[in-house]
């Protein structure tokens, strides 16, 4: 059975490289890049002596780190750089593979070439609607140089790591939002007890956590197999951007004015989600591919681990856990 938590490795990676972000990363320095040329150097040089780059061969550690970046919506192209991590052992390769846009930063660009992937110079920068450098992909020019590298697998890292990215970045965005209407109050309750105020954030709070899981079980599944299924990475990348867009606008109506404010946080969140789910390839053909691949009878065998039990029966980790503690305590 697939366990859907993080491994213990991932869970002290994700902590030790938040306390990184917190000191790196806070809407002070996000509001800076976006001002400036969409960098930050003491992240960049944080980020580089924690070890980023280093994790190529790591899926789950690149994923729950993709995580985190989302989360604190650090002015870093990591995320961007997560399928050359995992492809080709590199980390200074900016994701354009399917994408109008490419994050900026890193030294060279990947994009399609046929069935596989290639390798551009980046050119010049542009400034997306979120404030942050990007290169236009369309306006690469230069002849690519070819990798190994499949481009159906490449776009699955990138679905992967932009969901994971996208489920920080909302999360973190509902924990605020939920934190300002408990202390704003409206005839004398807080207005996040409104039915109108609570039931869409509830709402919106399960689209992220579905969506987590599906980041979790694919991030699992690609831990194990050496990459992430297509068609899971298809379904996850289908749900986090959902999930993101239907936070985004939940947020804006719950927060009310301070929503749309550029003093506020809430804009610097929901400009990103909004941003970076329209630059992932459309997930759409891979889940056509794969409804009629399941509704025939002679091919559906061909799409496993959709049940649990496809692995097996094997407890996950939580149950074993109370299992050990049970009967240590009975002793």
């Amino acid at each position: 059975m697939i366990d859907d938590r993080w491994s213990r490795d991932a869970e002290e990676l994700g902590a030790a490289l938040r306390r990184v972000l917190a000191k790196h990363s806070g809407s002070d320095q996000v509001r800076a890049a976006e001002a400036g040329d969409g960098t930050d150097r003491a992240l960049d040089a944080a980020l580089t002596e924690f070890g980023l780059g280093d994790l190529a061969g790591q899926p789950e550690l690149l994923v729950r780190a993709a995580r985190e970046v989302g989360a604190a919506l650090a002015p870093t192209p990591f995320v961007a750089s997560v399928p050359a991590l995992a492809l080709l052992g590199r980390g200074d390769v900016s994701d354009g593979v399917d994408r109008p846009l490419a994050a900026a930063g890193v030294d060279l660009v990947a994009v399609r070439t046929g069935a596989t992937v290639g390798l551009v110079s980046p050119g010049a920068a542009v400034r997306t609607a979120a404030g942050e450098s990007a290169h236009d992909v369309r306006a690469l020019g230069g002849t690519p140089a070819p990798t190994d590298a499949e481009a159906r697998t490449w776009i699955s890292w990138g679905w992967l790591a932009t969901a994971a990215a996208l489920v920080g970045a909302a999360e973190n965005l509902l924990t605020r939002t939920v934190e300002y209407v408990s202390q704003r109050h409206q005839f004398g309750r807080p207005v996040g007890a409104f039915q109108g105020v609570a039931f869409p954030l509830a709402d919106a709070a399960t689209a992220v956590r579905g969506a987590d899981l599906l980041v979790r079980k694919t991030t699992y599944l690609a831990a194990n197999d050496g990459e992430p299924p297509r068609h899971f990475a298809a379904m996850t990348a289908y749900a986090a951007r959902r999930a993101a867009r239907q936070t985004a606008s939940t947020t804006h109506q719950a927060m009310g004015g301070q929503g749309f404010t550029t003093e506020a946080d809430t804009q610097l969140y929901s400009r990103r989600l909004r941003t970076w789910s329209a630059a992932m390839p459309d997930p759409a053909s891979a889940l056509a591919d794969l409804a009629r691949t399941l509704a025939d009878p002679e091919a559906r065998e061909q799409v496993t681990d959709l049940w649990q039990f496809d692995r097996g029966f094997e407890l996950p980790r939580w149950v074993r856990e109370a299992d050990a503690a049970s009967r240590g305590a009975a002793r």
